[in-house]
């Protein structure tokens, strides 16, 4: 295997993450080539270690459902892992909306 792709052992080892923020880009559909739905949204994520940033959160699947179900403005908590794709995103493994 090259080194610079992943397996899905490797990404499941991946530490998760949960993070609470509002959403201030709304969730929009992203086209990709594998067929998937794909929806990503930016929330404004809090955190005690450093002051609000934004970060993009990613839902394939059914999690792209339930992301898309969200409105500008809503505070969401969401649990999953962390990725690099030319900036670091949250996968969503699950969404909790706290409006």
């Amino acid at each position: 295997m090259n080194p610079g792709t992943s397996s899905p052992s490797e990404s499941a080892e991946q530490p998760v993450t949960t993070l609470s923020g509002v959403i201030t880009k709304s969730p929009s559909r992203i086209k990709n080539t594998a067929g998937r739905p794909m929806v990503k949204a930016t929330i404004l994520a809090e955190s005690k270690k450093r002051s609000a940033y934004p970060l993009t959160v990613v839902g394939f699947d059914i999690m792209a459902l339930e992301l898309m179900a969200h409105l500008r403005g809503e505070r969401l908590t969401v649990t999953g892992r962390m990725e690099w794709n030319g900036g670091y995103s949250l996968i969503a493994d699950r969404i909790v909306s706290m409006s």
